[in-house]
Parts: structure tokens; sequence; C-alpha cells
């Protein structure tokens, strides 16, 4: 089952390759953030919208990631610079292969997460 097709299935700029596509079920796997593996899906377990970046991707612009309900992850284990956006619901609902903070940002105001596009 996905969602690709929702309009809470956004695909940013460039695509990132590799990676499952906005719309589908984020797959478990064993993580680094620096340390100890861990389990994706237990570090996704808590409440939010969850940024995963992978090891050398920009962060995200700091006006978007305010309060509890954006959590940010940076993948030690995982080389590149692209980002997957996964949903409450387990679900990714954005990605791009490198800095997008225009698409991110318009992402997370369609879901509700930002009150509105923040434009850097």
């Amino acid at each position: 089952m996905n969602y690709r097709h929702s309009p809470l299935s956004v695909q940013g700029t460039p695509p990132l390759r590799g990676a499952p596509r906005p719309g589908d079920r984020l797959p478990d796997a064993a993580v680094s953030l620096g340390g100890a593996p861990r389990r994706l899906h237990e570090l996704l377990a808590g409440p939010g919208v969850h940024l995963l970046l992978q090891r050398d991707a920009a962060p995200p612009p700091p006006q978007v990631v305010t309060g509890s309900q954006v959590s940010v992850l940076r993948l030690a284990n995982s080389p590149g610079r692209g980002l997957v956006g996964v949903r409450p619901d387990g679900h990714v609902g954005f990605q791009c292969g490198a800095d997008d903070p225009a698409g991110l940002t318009d992402w997370l105001a369609l879901i509700g997460v930002a009150s509105h596009p923040v434009r850097v």
C-alpha cells in the first residue's frame, strides 16, 4: 500500500535516488546517528514529522524546525546530501537528493507543520 498520488506526497528537486519514493512506507533499517546502530522505526516512534538527513545534507532552515512538531535526525551511515521527510503515519511525504529549502518548507506548510511557506 502506498500514497504516491496523494497531494501530501511531494518529490523535491533533485530526486533522491535509491530511497523510498514519496507516498511509500518507510522501511525499517539499522542506522547510526554517530553512535551505536539503532533501528530507524524506534527513532521515529515519537509523534510529529521527522526529517532524515543524509550525512552531508545541509541542515533545514532554522525557522522551519521550530517547536516539537519537527525532529531532525542526521544519519551518519547514509552518505549523500539528501533529505527524507517522514509523516506521522510512517510514510515518506517529501524527499530530495540535495538542498531544496523551498520544496521542504512548502511541504511542511502543506501538511500543517509550518503556518505558511518560508522562503529563504
